[in-house]
Order: structure tokens, then sequence, then C-alpha cells
């Protein structure tokens, strides 16, 4: 019984405790430095050079903590995937934010008090969608309605988001068909509801596809209005 105590010392001093702030990442956050910006470096230090700098509310993605930084997966206006390391309490895991339960067996209905969140999903109809094939692999889908797509590596989509709805009592609003139009593969019961009840902002997000197609979306209805989305994808 003597010798326990002896180990867990020797145990700790190879394998230290990591930080309180190390919790498990692999999800969304935003930017909230007191600052109101925070600098995006290469690697972990301040001494690592400065690829960015994020103002406050800025979508990144975390993943797992490297000592006092975390790894980030990000976007900007011009550019996509964008990668680099933040110092751990510059940001706000989506997460810590209030939690709307869902309040359905039946179907994916997210309440709490008058606020509902409704997201659902439908069958993918080629015939409602114009296909750009490769044509080096003519079998392989390059783009759908002339756009980027999320949720396969080139197959045909089988499933498609139809609508989210939001409603606050008596008001509704459903996010804009530009939102979800290129979104395929969801996986519906990996949907999340946050929210920011001090400054009224609602997250609605979700980890969709599996295997190469997959991705993460995350949605923004600040005020009763949808301003913007954030996809994060190949990792």
């Amino acid at each position: 019984m003597r010798i326990a105590p002896l180990f867990i010392l020797v145990f700790l001093a190879q394998y230290p405790l990591a930080p309180a702030a190390q919790k498990p990442m692999e999800q969304f956050a935003i930017i909230a430095d007191k600052d109101g910006y925070s600098n995006i470096r290469i690697d972990t230090g301040l001494g690592s050079k400065i690829n960015d700098t994020l103002h406050n509310s800025h979508f990144i993605y975390c993943f797992e903590p490297k000592g006092r930084w975390i790894s980030i997966n990000y976007s900007t206006k011009k550019r996509d995937q964008l990668y680099g390391y933040v110092f751990h309490d510059r940001i706000k895991l989506i997460s810590d934010y209030e939690k709307i339960p869902r309040i359905s067996k039946d179907k994916y209905l997210f309440g709490k008090d008058s606020l509902k969140v409704e997201v659902t999903a439908q069958p993918f109809v080629r015939a409602h969608y114009r296909l750009t094939h490769s044509k080096e692999n003519p079998g392989t889908i390059d783009a759908i309605n002339g756009k980027q797509y999320w949720g396969t590596d080139g197959e045909l989509p089988k499933t498609a988001y139809k609508s989210i709805t939001i409603t606050w009592g008596e008001r509704e609003m459903v996010l804009p068909q530009s939102a979800i139009e290129d979104l395929f593969e969801p996986s519906l019961h990996n949907t999340a509801v946050n929210y920011d009840r001090k400054n009224d902002i609602l997250y609605i997000h979700s980890e969709n596809s599996d295997g190469a197609g997959a991705y993460d979306v995350i949605w923004k209805v600040e005020k009763g209005v949808y301003t913007e989305r954030y996809i994060a994808y190949g990792f």
C-alpha cells in the first residue's frame, strides 16, 4: 500500500496533468479577446510569427490543445481553410453557451421557453440539381448547381437539408436556401443548438457525412436575423 503514492508521483512526473483549459476540442468556437482581436500564429509561443489577426466573434474550429495554445482551422473573406495557433484564453467555445435541448423523439426539434429550432432533411433528388462531372473522371461530381458542395467525395449525395426553422413564440424565420443548398448528407443526430442569451445569438451546428466527405457546419442567427455560416472540412 505504501508503494502506491510513490508510483503516482512518478507517473505524474512523466505524464503531467493538462491545464484546466485543456479539455477535448474538435469543435467550433469564436474569438473572444478582451482587446477585441487576437493574433493567430504559425506555431505555439509568443515568439512565433503572426500569420493573421482575427477580431472578436470570428468563427474558428478548434483541435486538441498543444500546451496552452489551441490549434485552429479558420477562414477569411480572401482565404479558405487556414490553420494556426491561438492562446487558449482568447476563445469562447460554442458549447459553453446555454444548450438548447432536443424536445422531441420523433423529429429534430430543439426548444426552451419560447424558442424552438427544427431541422429537417429530405432525399436527394437528382432531377432537382445540375451536376458538373470531372472531365478526367466522368464518374466524379465536381460541382452541384455550378458551386462547390459538401458531403461526399465526388459521389452522388443521398440526402440534403430541407429546412431549418426557428420560432420565438409567434414569430418565425426560416434560414434561406443559400444557407443549406450546397450541404448534403446531413447527420441530424449530430445537430446541436446553443444560445448566447446575453447577446441574443443562436448557434446551430452539426457534424455531417463521414469519411472523405465529412464536414462540420455552424449557422449564426443574431437578434432574429441569419448572419453567417462557417464550414470546416478536410481534416
